[in-house]
């Protein structure tokens, strides 16, 4: 199916809405770490980004950060955007059994449609607050932000829990 395909199916609701969240899911993941590259490569951090060894890039960051030297704030975005990579990484296995066993439980579509635009407009208000928000202050809204993404999965959970037989 083409692009022009799955837009229009998309539009006239003849699309798994669940399903077609887990690929847009690891595409945001992937986003916050896009963007972490993009600020080291331009504001050259370190020399800029070091896509020969990524992860000894990012752990010589974080080993600035836990000897008490003060990051710059693009330093300290730049490991946010990483961390909320791998936050994003992490949650999708989550939201990939959630949707496995929305079906299984033969849960609504109009209900899995729900929980799914739930899970995926709280993921990006999740990225958003990750990189914009580096006060200690701040991230308490990202914390309780973190706990909204994690509503849909639960809520499909509980609801699979009452219809898939024992």
């Amino acid at each position: 199916m083409s692009s022009e395909g799955f837009f229009a199916a998309l539009a006239a609701g003849n699309v798994n809405l669940s399903i077609a969240s887990l690929p847009l899911t690891l595409l945001l993941a992937a986003l916050p770490h896009w963007y972490s590259i993009y600020k080291a490569e331009s504001s050259k951090v370190q020399g800029g980004w070091t896509n020969q060894n990524p992860r000894a890039f990012v752990a010589r960051l974080n080993a600035r950060a836990a000897s008490g030297k003060k990051l710059s704030d693009v330093e300290e975005l730049i490991l946010r955007g990483q961390a909320a990579q791998q936050n994003g990484f992490e949650h999708w296995a989550i939201w990939a059994v959630a949707v496995v066993f929305g079906h299984l439980a033969k849960i609504p579509k109009a209900d899995m449609d729900r929980y799914t635009t739930i899970h995926i407009v709280s993921r990006v208000l999740f990225y958003y607050f990750y990189l914009t928000m580096g006060t200690r202050r701040s991230s308490y809204l990202r914390t309780a932000v973190f706990q909204a993404t994690l509503y849909p999965a639960i809520a499909v959970f509980l609801h699979a829990a009452r219809v898939v037989p024992a």
